[in-house]
Order: C-alpha cells, then structure tokens, then sequence
C-alpha cells in the first residue's frame, strides 16, 4: 500500500495556513505569551476542524478501499505526526501547563480514532448512502459541542464536559484559560474516549469478517 504522500502534502498546507489566518506571519507590537495565545488557540481548533471533518471527506470522497483498516491506520499515523510536531512547540508559546497540552491533544486524537473506524466502514464498501451517513457523523462530531451547550443551557444544566464536546469545542475550552485545569477529574473523560475508540475498532473488525463484508466487497476477491 502506497505512503499518503497526497494527504500529508495536504495536511501540511492546512497546517500553514490554519498558521497564517489565525496567528498571521507577523509578530504582535508587544509580542508575549498572552499575545499569541489567542490565535493559537483558534489554530488548534482549525487543527481539529481539518482532522475531523475534512480528512473524512478526502478519504470518503475517493474509491473503495481493498484494505480499509490498514488505509485509515496510516491516514492516522501521519496525520498525528504532523499534528504532534506543531501542537507540542507551542508550549514555548503559550502560558498553558503540559497538562493542558496533553489533554487537547488526548482529546483530539481520540474523537478522531473514533472517526477513523466510521471512514473504514464506510471506505470498505462503494455504497455512495454508507458515506454521506458517515460524513454526516464526522460533521455532527465536530460540531457537538454547539447543540450539547444550548441543550445544557435550556435545560438549567452545567456546562458539559470538555471531552464530551467534541473536538473543535474542547479545544477551545481548554484553550481559554491559562494556568492549571479547572475542570474536575480531565483525564476520566479520555478513558470513556478511548474505551469508545477501542469498541468502534473491535466492531469493525467484526463486521470486515462477517458475511455482509464479505457480499459488499466482491472485488476483493477477483
């Protein structure tokens, strides 16, 4: 299977230019960590934008996967790369703790792992309903956290949880504050994530092995 060379070259230029709108190319007057903080928190949000949602429309808008899992397994690998080698430096230029760092970036990835088992199943098949349903999961997923805050709201609830807002919103959350976490018990949310991340993949798994795969994919076996 062929490197995503197109992805990554992709990937790169969301990167610069996710850089360039939202920090710009010219430093502040009065350059200081609070001064950059703002632009990188929207950044990182368009960080979470281009993996959630508009890599699961590269990837669903092309033909059918032979090897689904394996395609979205390396989408995944260089698409963290990239992501890991702009969001860890920014700790240079921002006033938030490694803690927080590492919370947006658990976050991310694991709403992200979730979306990557939905692309495999829909890539497995050429069934044009099985990808508009799962790029209308993967929209829904970066935009939860708008219709979970007006329904806590209109119910007289808290403010859900950062983790639970989906990737776009968490990261503005957890972007908006410097310092230590507020929010109570940060990592308990990654865990749900991740034990949701593992499901989905088993899932799959199961579902690439069983009779329905096997009728949905005829080429694989010509």
């Amino acid at each position: 299977m062929p490197l995503p060379r197109g992805l990554v070259i992709l990937a790169s230029l969301w990167i610069f230019g996710s850089w360039a709108v939202c920090v710009g190319l010219r430093p502040p007057v009065a350059a200081s960590l609070a001064s950059y903080a703002p632009g990188i928190r929207l950044m990182i949000a368009s960080l979470a934008v281009g993996l959630c949602a508009a890599w699961p429309l590269l990837r669903l808008s092309g033909p059918r996967e032979r090897w689904p899992r394996l395609r979205v397994a390396m989408d995944l690998v260089a698409l963290a790369a990239l992501t890991h080698v702009v969001i860890w430096p920014l700790r240079l230029a921002t006033p938030w703790p490694p803690e927080r760092l590492a919370l947006i970036d658990a976050i991310l990835f694991g709403w992200l792992a979730i979306e990557g088992a939905v692309v495999a199943a829909a890539i497995a098949v050429s069934d044009p309903r099985a990808r508009s349903t799962a790029m209308l999961a993967c929209i829904l997923v970066s935009v939860l956290g708008l219709p979970l805050r007006i329904l806590a709201e209109a119910l007289g609830l808290g403010s859900p949880p950062a983790w639970l807002q989906g990737p776009v919103m968490a990261t503005l959350m957890l972007g908006s504050e410097p310092g230590a976490l507020s929010e109570p018990r940060p990592w308990a949310g990654v865990a749900v994530l991740a034990a949701c991340g593992g499901s989905t993949w088993a899932a799959l798994g199961w579902w690439l092995r069983g009779p329905r795969a096997s009728v949905a994919t005829p080429a694989a076996h010509g």
